[in-house]
Formats: C-alpha cells, structure tokens, sequence
C-alpha cells in the first residue's frame, strides 16, 4: 500500500467582491505557504450569501467541515488548521 503525504494543508476561503475583510484574509493566507486556500465568492451562490452573508470572510476545512470565521489572524489560522490536512 503507498501512502501519499502533502505538504499543504487546503482550505476554502469564503469571501465576496469589494469586501475589505476578504482582502485582509488572503494578505494573511498569502504568508502562510503551507495552505493552499481556493476562493469561493458567495454572491454566486444564494445559500452561501444566505449562510455567509454577514459573517465573510470565512475559511472552511473541507475535510472536516470546520469553519474559522472573521476576525482571525495567522497564528489563529495556524492552530485551527489541523497538520496533515
């Protein structure tokens, strides 16, 4: 049996257009290389805006389903996000 091991840890950054919050999310992401955080915009989706829609930006671990939302910063992402995600 092979086992694959990755290095990054992924995560779902929730987040809509001209929200100044999000942009200070992905500025913290940005230094944090070992996540790799795929953007969904919730104005695209009417259940995230309705489930999202005041609380953005908000990371979620797909994994596990676990949401981290605002404020946080990178050491609050750090020991949120498990090892080995």
């Amino acid at each position: 049996m092979t086992m694959t091991t990755h290095s990054t840890k992924r995560l779902i950054l929730y987040h809509t257009a001209g929200c100044h919050l999000c942009e200070e999310a992905r500025r913290l992401l940005a230094q944090l290389p070992e996540i790799t955080a795929e953007e969904v915009d919730i104005g695209d989706d009417p259940l995230l805006a309705e489930r999202y829609g005041t609380e953005i930006p908000v990371l979620l671990q797909p994994a596990s389903g676990l949401t981290l939302k605002w404020p946080f910063t990178l050491e609050t992402i750090r020991q949120w996000t498990p090892a080995g995600q």
